[in-house]
């Protein structure tokens, strides 16, 4: 029977749990990092002056980040006044895109067991649910890179074809999409991931199997135009925005933290409970994983993603606590999938011990 589960009924009853559990009291508490007030007043000031190109902050040109996620506060505070509810909406949402991306993704590879337990797993994790209830950029990149990388990894496991060329197509989307959201981090990882994943496999024919031609069009035709225009209008821009904000910015301290190994508490405490089993299910699924590797590809992506996002961010000098929430969602399907084969075995050996037979 969980084999055969509906995916429409499991998507919708999913969806109706998570908006209560996201959406409670979401805008109840005001406003208190310095962060939620500075994005929130640039996306008020563009409804107000109606430019929706340059971004500004307390009338300066605030070009720390792309507009990405000013355009969709605005969309917000359009639709439903200037409040925290507002303000609030799009990273709860996108906190349930994520779970929602976990479902599907670990349902298709795993089973359906692996898929609830998976969304279960990220959902109530501390960190995820602390940052769906910021207004802040970190949940809605997490969730863009998120789906961008299960789309690429689902549509690696389809044969060529229009299956494949629209997952792929998806990836550079969404790699898009989280390249106007945050700069070139939105596409950074998602190559290391996929170029070390490639070459731990050596099956570099995989490069052909990708669309790479109407991707990059695809990829260009979302995430360039507003850098081009912004840039024009702005010719300071390219030197602050790529020089100051991106590079300077992974070379020269910039966070609250110091040491490369700042985010192992982070995670420790981020991602609790579900640390608690984080070894033990790390080590079944790499075991699993490099012996043969490649009968399993799709565990080793999702480790090699979740490493890439904490080594990268432990080796950059800016160090934030919500930098590493990208790695959450492929931990919580390696644990949905040890849950789920741990229930599957202990389920079968109780079956021997009563019966002798299942």
């Amino acid at each position: 029977m969980m084999a055969r589960g509906n995916w429409g009924l499991d998507l919708l009853i999913l969806s109706g749990l998570l908006v209560v559990f996201f959406g409670f009291q979401l805008g109840e508490r005001a406003l208190w990092s310095p962060a939620e007030g500075r994005y929130s007043e640039v996306a008020r000031e563009m409804v107000v002056s109606g430019d929706y190109v340059t971004p500004r902050l307390d009338g300066v040109k605030f070009f720390d980040k792309p507009p990405l996620f000013y355009w969709l506060q605005s969309l917000s505070i359009g639709a439903f006044g200037l409040n925290e509810t507002a303000l609030r909406l799009w990273p709860a949402l996108f906190a349930l895109v994520s779970c929602l991306g976990v479902y599907i993704g670990a349902r298709k590879l795993f089973g359906r067991r692996s898929g609830w337990i998976a969304a279960v797993v990220l959902a109530t994790s501390g960190l995820h649910y602390a940052m769906s209830r910021m207004a802040n950029l970190d949940m809605i990149l997490s969730a863009l890179i998120t789906c961008a990388l299960l789309a690429f990894l689902l549509g690696a496991r389809e044969a060529p074809g229009p299956r494949r060329r629209l997952a792929m197509w998806s990836f550079y989307i969404f790699s898009a999409l989280a390249v106007l959201e945050k700069g070139l981090i939105g596409i950074v990882i998602s190559a290391l991931v996929i170029g070390t994943w490639i070459a731990l496999l050596n099956d570099w024919k995989i490069i052909s199997t990708i669309y790479l031609p109407t991707g990059c069009v695809l990829f260009l035709a979302i995430a360039a135009p507003w850098h081009l225009v912004v840039g024009w209008i702005n010719p300071e821009f390219f030197g602050f925005y790529f020089v100051r904000e991106h590079f300077q910015r992974f070379l020269y301290k910039d966070g609250m933290f110091e040491r490369p190994w700042s985010f192992v508490p982070v995670l420790l405490i981020g991602f609790f409970p579900w640390t608690l089993f984080l070894y033990q299910a790390l080590r079944y699924n790499l075991s699993k994983a490099w012996r043969p590797r490649h009968g399993h590809r799709e565990a080793l992506f999702l480790a090699l993603w979740a490493g890439w996002v904490f080594l990268f961010f432990s080796l950059s000098s800016s160090k934030v606590i919500p930098y590493i929430l990208p790695m959450f969602p492929p931990l919580a399907i390696l644990l949905g999938r040890y849950f789920a084969d741990h229930g599957r075995r202990r389920k079968w050996q109780g079956c021997e011990r009563d019966v002798g037979y299942c």
